[in-house]
């Protein structure tokens, strides 16, 4: 970029130079030619010329037809003054006359006194040359017959030296200025200029012919002749270019049809190609539905031969649930009513299955004349169709079980629940279903066996609805019931019913046997719930609730358990508090021998003093440290303050004394990795001994740990822990 600019710089700096040196030049030759002007030897009939062609020679111009030149008048009377009375006059006059034309077109008075100089050096350098071949005499510049051949060669080299100068010299300004190369600008636009320059010396040799012969006077009756030839001359080309121009029209006319013609021609052949070849179905349909052309791409579509075709109206091929709505766009399209229709179209094949199309349909003229053909254009989306419904299905649906999923059933549950607000006869009903111990089958036999079985309990579950009911899966082992319509309560009690009595048929599944249980939330929509999400809230409420109750049945939703879970709720985050700050206390139950009465042991229990609700029971906060998984870090609390506190106790005792300290563990526990190396070192940390401690469990964590539970119980047992299995019976029985 800026070797452009600075190059640009340089060109202009170069161009400024050289204007300035042609007008100096130019001044030098006219102060020159003004300083050696032979004054004498001028008269009025110089002036009269010099007014003349000041005043009308310069005006006075004939374009060359076909050429990008003209004659002009006043060349002819400066090269006349240069035979008549000397290069000095005509040097003189040659630049004034420039001078004044160029005013006559330019304001910019260095261009003015450019074109000045630039003919007042062309003067002055014909002026040279003639001078230096010896060609000054009166008789070689008049043409008297014994020298009629330096008088020949005087004017050739008048035409060609003045021709030569004066376009070097506008060639080279315009080269500078263009940054063209000067051949070329030459050649271009002043070669052709040499004719103009030809004609005026060859008139200014006839005129002081004349002048020799008949006296001065001839050169003033040439200007009214000139006027006149001038006029006619122009007259003339003025015809002459229009005729050329019409000429000229014609042929490009002739031309121009000839090449529409051939567009056309070939554009028909584009078309006929096009339609014959077109990807896509393509078929001109009379008004009244017949077939009139179709392309081969719809006869693959559709499977019938273009003869089949025109055999057929369209009506035919339509798919009958689509027809009324078709026919009245096509209805609206034949009045003028739209321009175009495009839609979805089913249309039934040859073959009788349904093709799924793009339709588009236009008139093939004048949309609103009921006479005029229209142009289908059909395009087979089948495949798109069946993707597009395999990919709404699995985004709609459980991909293991085929049921529903949740986006699904939240959004039929909603539609549900709109159209009780607008049908006061409209009810709505959910099952919220969620399997007891499924865990402990994908545990135990793995996930192939837990996913048959979740396949062979979706099947169960159709079979318990009514047809106009939806089940669905929520994921994992938890599904839903959607009811809805004009029933009572009781058919839904009765649904949960079957439920459980299907449940109680065993599964066999790859030679497993296997028993299986739900628990079942039932809510019945009232005004209270305004959204799906609300009525799915408490389903789950009552589902718990059913859990909570020893499984494997039902519970119907009410308000009591609404307030229950939201006491929950605030115990939840009590609960949390509570373990953070460690507001948990720990109270000793001692354990008496019923022989001598002596004390044993003491068992260790937690008790929780609630701010709000006063003392909570264990049997209440146990299990939901379980389910919000902070039992681990609550039991720890208990361990460690328990083992503090009796250690103490024992450091004041006899060593003969042996009491004991019982500790409950949950369940929960158990599924901890880490829960030996805890209970180690928190032995360790408050030194008390692992013979003196002994750990209650439930049988549960032989259920649902198994094989995992006793290697943890025999590294106990290691340590010097006595285990006791608390509540023997009461839980799960192997």
């Amino acid at each position: 970029m800026q070797s452009l600019l600075k190059g640009k710089i340089d060109s202009a700096k170069a161009m400024h130079t050289y204007v300035i040196a042609v007008i100096t030049a130019g001044a030098v030759v006219f102060g020159a030619a003004l300083f050696q002007l032979p004054f004498r030897n001028l008269d009025v009939s110089f002036l009269i010329l010099a007014a003349c062609t000041v005043g009308l020679g310069s005006r006075i111009t004939l374009p060359i037809p076909r050429f990008k030149s003209h004659i002009s008048v006043s060349d002819t009377f400066i090269f006349l003054t240069l035979l008549l009375y000397g290069g000095e006059a005509a040097i003189i006059l040659a630049a004034i006359e420039a001078f004044v034309s160029s005013k006559r077109f330019c304001t910019k008075y260095s261009t003015i006194f450019f074109n000045s100089a630039t003919l007042a050096i062309s003067t002055a350098t014909v002026v040279l040359v003639l001078r230096i071949i010896g060609i000054t005499s009166e008789g070689q510049l008049h043409g008297h017959a014994e020298q009629m051949r330096d008088f020949v060669i005087a004017l050739s080299l008048i035409a060609l030296t003045q021709f030569l100068m004066n376009t070097s010299i506008a060639a080279i300004f315009d080269s500078l200025k263009q940054g063209i190369p000067l051949w070329t600008t030459w050649k271009e636009k002043y070669i052709w200029t040499f004719f103009s320059y030809f004609v005026g010396a060859a008139a200014a040799g006839l005129l002081i012919q004349l002048v020799d012969y008949t006296g001065f006077g001839v050169v003033f009756a040439a200007f009214p002749v000139m006027l006149f030839v001038f006029l006619t001359y122009r007259m003339y080309l003025q015809n002459v270019e229009m005729s050329i121009k019409q000429a000229e029209q014609a042929e490009q006319y002739a031309s121009v049809l000839e090449q529409r013609t051939l567009a056309l021609r070939e554009s028909e052949e584009r078309f006929r190609s096009a339609f014959n070849y077109a990807p896509i179905g393509i078929a001109l349909v009379s008004p009244s539905g017949k077939w009139l052309k179709v392309n081969r791409a719809l006869c693959g579509i559709l499977g019938y031969t273009a003869a089949e075709f025109k055999e057929l109206k369209f009506e035919s091929v339509i798919f009958a649930e689509d027809l009324g709505q078709t026919l009245l766009k096509i209805g609206e399209l034949l009045s003028g009513q739209i321009q175009s229709y495009q839609n979805e179209q089913r249309f039934i094949h040859k073959s009788g299955r349904t093709v799924w199309t793009y339709w588009s349909v236009s008139a093939a003229s004048e949309a609103s004349s009921e006479n005029s053909d229209m142009i289908f254009q059909i395009q087979d989306i089948t495949d798109r169709k069946i993707a597009e419904e395999k990919l709404l299905y699995e985004a709609s649906h459980d991909s293991l079980t085929g049921l529903p999923n949740r986006a699904m059933f939240m959004t039929r549950l909603t539609e549900a629940l709109q159209n009780t607000r607008s049908n006061s006869g409209h009810q709505v009903s959910v099952l919220f279903i969620d399997l007891d111990r499924f865990k402990y089958v994908n545990d135990s036999l793995g996930h192939v066996i837990g996913d048959e079985l979740l396949e062979s309990i979706s099947k169960r579950l159709r079979e318990c609805m009514r047809p106009s009911d939806i089940v669905a899966r929520l994921g994992g082992d938890e599904f839903t019931i959607l009811v809805e319509g004009d029933y009572d309560h009781v058919e839904v009690t009765r649904i949960a019913e079957r439920i459980q009595q299907k449940f109680s048929i065993p599964f066999n599944i790859r030679g497993h046997v296997i028993y299986s249980s739900a628990s079942i939330g039932i809510l019945h929509a009232s005004e209270r719930h305004s959204t799906s999400e609300e009525m799915m809230r408490d389903a789950d409420t009552a589902m718990y609730q059913a859990k909570r109750a020893g499984k494997a049945r039902h519970e119907v939703f009410n308000d009591d358990m609404h307030a229950a879970a939201k006491e929950t709720l605030q115990l939840e985050t009590d609960l949390r508090h509570a373990v953070a700050n460690k507001e948990f206390s720990v109270v000793y139950q001692p354990i008496f021998a019923l022989g001598s009465n002596e004390i044993m042991g003491v068992e260790a229990l937690a008790r929780w003093d609630h701010p709000v609700y006063g003392h909570i029971p264990p049997s209440k906060f146990i299990p939901l440290a379980e389910e919000i998984g902070w039992i681990d870090t609550l039991g720890e609390q208990i361990f460690r303050t328990a083992c503090t506190d009796i250690a103490e106790i024992h450091d004041e005792l006899p060593a003969t004394t042996p009491i004991k300290l019982s500790v409950n563990l949950s369940c929960r526990q158990f599924g901890a990795a880490e829960i030996v190396s805890n209970l180690k070192n928190i032995l360790t940390e408050t030194g008390f001994p692992a013979m003196r401690l002994k750990l209650e469990i439930t049988e549960s964590i032989f259920f649902e740990y198994q094989e995992r539970a006793v290697a943890m119980l025999g590294q106990l047992r290691e340590l010097g822990i006595d285990i006791d299995i608390d509540d023997f019976g009461t839980g799960h029985s192997s």
